[in-house]
């Protein structure tokens, strides 16, 4: 990827207000972000032919829980990241969607290094030969 690709991004947020918002300030860091409303609009569209380099994933939807839909868009694409932007503060949360297949989890409304973290993870993630996932049990054990 060269820093003049645009990127496409299903953003799944309930909250117009906030979808509007990151669509202008991710739009002027040359990312495209598409919408879904909730968790059965973002099935819809992952399985489509649509091709998404990250979901951008809310932790509260109207139909569905965040960490479920996590799960699910993990299995329908693996290789593409999912990162939950949320205002779920708690460190419990972080984990758990950690654990759901998470490859990062920023706090609302810290966006300032949103653009920066989407282009990380989608880098990472083709560039790696197989999806991986930090288990951050394992290296607080250690």
């Amino acid at each position: 990827m060269n820093n003049d690709e645009r990127l496409r991004v299903l953003y799944i947020e309930d909250n117009c207000d906030s979808f509007e918002m990151l669509k202008v300030m991710l739009g002027m860091c040359e990312i495209d972000l598409d919408s879904a409303r909730s968790g059965s609009e973002a099935l819809a569209s992952a399985s489509s032919d649509d091709r998404f380099d990250l979901y951008l994933l809310d932790g509260g939807l109207p139909d569905s829980n965040g960490l479920s839909l996590c799960r699910t868009l993990r299995a329908i694409a693996p290789r593409t990241p999912v990162l939950f932007y949320s205002g779920n503060a708690h460190p419990e949360d972080m984990e758990r969607g950690i654990e759901a297949g998470a490859a990062g989890y920023i706090i609302k409304p810290n966006s300032e290094k949103l653009a920066a973290t989407i282009r990380q993870l989608v880098i990472h993630y083709r560039d790696a030969s197989q999806p991986t996932f930090t288990d951050f049990r394992v290296l607080a054990a250690a």
